[in-house]
């Protein structure tokens, strides 16, 4: 059985200790450990396990309440022992990772921000895979401004060893959150970025479930109220940020796009429209923009909506996805919004 070692437990080590690292960002008092040296890694939990079977939950739990509980039973340990010599090695690089789904909420908030924590200037980056050449140019655009050279290696569905490699720990969402507002504000304040209204309504027409199927009458409604209307796809990253940054009021279908409000100014008007989840597994996700909103002091507003069944999900949906929850939860649904419920918000603004 894999053995999980607490954060006492490694100061007091002497030898376990020496494999740790940690840096800090003394402007705004964040820390972060590096673990370094030999270690075992599955692409989807980044759950470092070492090559003595030992592992570090508090400081590898991702912020999102994603079960590892998997990697104290038997059986993984036996089959960990049976495969270990068949893993692809990895050598001399840094592991920041990415979504194997690519999901730009956990890319920007778990992934993205540890990466202003390594003083290297040289750097071979571990990413998944799937990770978007929008996202990828982002952090290449964001280490080159901090004078870091990177080389990108890519890994796919599975489980690696690294040697002489290093993996930071994954911060909590509010860490997460600073990090970016103290490093990315800075660079927003003097980004050319398109011009844009005030009120703005966030697109999904690109996604595969959580589509507003009755969006054109949405959107005609909107315009004739002085809200324009933005695909986020069709922008980078740094441009999307200065976007939200510069808006007022945003409406905006439930999807990963409102990660972006973490840019808004305080005061800003955030309106989602949801659909009624009900499964107790989905309670993270419901409340994950309300919360954003609460922390960043945006007044935030929920509207729910009925929901339609997708078809056919995307072969990258049916990959990660238990096919069950697939089928039963409102999260990957379509919506069809009352438009009547967003009359009286509407003209309140």
């Amino acid at each position: 059985m894999l053995k999980d070692l607490k954060k006492l437990e490694i100061i007091n080590n002497k030898s376990l200790n020496s494999l740790f690292s940690s840096t800090s960002l003394n402007d705004i008092n964040q820390h972060c450990k590096f673990f370094n040296g030999e270690f075992y890694l599955d692409s989807f939990n980044y759950f470092p396990v070492t090559v003595n079977y030992e592992t570090f939950y508090s400081l590898f739990k991702k912020d999102d309440n994603n079960s590892l509980e998997h990697f104290y039973t038997k059986e993984f340990y036996q089959n960990i022992i049976e495969k270990k010599n068949d893993f692809k090695v990895i050598k001399n690089s840094l592991v920041l990772g990415s979504s194997p789904a690519d999901n730009y909420f956990s890319n920007l908030i778990h992934f993205f921000p540890r990466i202003f924590f390594t003083n290297e200037k040289k750097i071979n980056l571990i990413i998944h895979r799937n990770l978007s050449n929008k996202f990828r140019s982002f952090i290449k655009s964001i280490c080159q401004m901090r004078d870091i050279d990177i080389t990108f290696s890519f890994i796919d569905d599975g489980f690696y060893k690294f040697e002489n490699s290093s993996i930071p720990q994954f911060l909590n969402i509010n860490n997460s959150i600073n990090i970016l507002k103290f490093f990315i504000d800075k660079i927003l304040v003097g980004k050319d970025a398109p011009r844009f209204k005030s009120k703005i309504y966030i697109r999904r027409e690109d996604a595969n479930y959580r589509k507003v199927l009755n969006e054109a009458d949405l959107i005609e409604k909107l315009r004739n109220q002085g809200f324009e209307v933005i695909n986020p796809h069709h922008y980078e990253i740094l441009d999307q940020m200065k976007i939200f940054s510069s808006a007022e009021v945003i409406i905006s279908p439930h999807g990963s796009n409102l990660s972006n409000i973490i840019f808004c100014n305080k005061g800003a008007k955030i309106i989602e429209i949801s659909p009624p989840f009900k499964n107790p597994y989905e309670k993270n996700i419901s409340a994950r923009y309300q919360n954003l909103s609460k922390n960043m002091s945006l007044e935030f507003t929920k509207i729910i909506s009925d929901t339609v069944n997708v078809d056919n999900h995307s072969d990258l949906a049916k990959k990660y996805i238990n096919n069950n929850i697939l089928n039963e939860s409102d999260y990957y649904k379509n919506m069809i919004l009352k438009v009547s419920k967003i009359d009286n918000i509407i003209n309140s603004l």
